[in-house]
């Protein structure tokens, strides 16, 4: 009778901590597997009939998430984004790199998908209630950046402008508090103190760590 009490509590817990992290989302939707998009007229969009035979599916790669790719409605292969992130916005098809840090927009034509990087104007303006912070504002000598608390809910946004990759890092915190958006760079942040962008906790060469002190 213990173990199965255990179990639900477990059980319990783990709903819990799933429902709070849907409830923390960034403003734009996330395509999720197998959801169809397709383009009319050079617009992106996610409104398909059942008439519609000309049209994208998204598939997580070997499932793990590493990547998206998308499939014609065939079942035949069309293109893959290098993103784990991808929505809709006015049109536009954006995706977003846990491994760059950095948003794209894709377009399609003649069966070759295109990909632009946005600029932190375009960026700023599809996310105005966040802070950009750029990875070439951190200290050269330390790799540490000062900032000040802006508001109880500090939302940054942490955009590599440079050609570093971030593969398999997250934030983490001992004295202060965050949450994590679905995004690898993208935290809100409710009180001030030290946070460490590492990958793994390591600070390398080859993988050194950002601190970002707030103030």
């Amino acid at each position: 009778m213990k173990k199965i009490f255990f179990s639900l509590l477990i059980l319990f817990a783990v709903a819990l901590t799933s429902s709070a992290s849907e409830l923390l989302n960034i403003p734009y939707k996330n395509i999720k597997e197998e959801d169809k998009i397709k383009l009319n007229n050079d617009v992106w969009t996610n409104k398909i009939s059942r008439r519609d035979s000309d049209y994208f599916v998204k598939i997580v790669s070997d499932g793990t998430g590493s990547y998206s790719e998308f499939y014609n409605s065939d079942g035949t292969f069309a293109f893959t984004t290098g993103c784990q992130y991808e929505f809709l916005y006015k049109g536009d098809l954006i995706g977003y790199s846990n491994q760059d840090l950095k948003f794209y927009d894709f377009t399609y034509a003649d069966g070759l998908l295109n990909r632009r990087e946005l600029s932190v104007d375009e960026i700023a303006s599809m996310f105005p209630d966040f802070k950009i912070i750029k990875i070439s504002e951190f200290s050269t000598n330390t790799n540490s950046l000062k900032v000040k608390k802006e508001g109880h809910n500090f939302k940054i946004i942490l955009l590599n402008d440079t050609d570093r990759n971030f593969y398999h890092y997250s934030f983490s915190s001992g004295n202060g508090k965050f949450e994590n958006y679905p995004l690898t760079g993208l935290i809100n942040i409710t009180k001030k103190g030290m946070f460490q962008f590492s990958h793994f906790g390591d600070n390398t060469k080859n993988n050194p760590w950002f601190i970002l002190l707030v103030r």
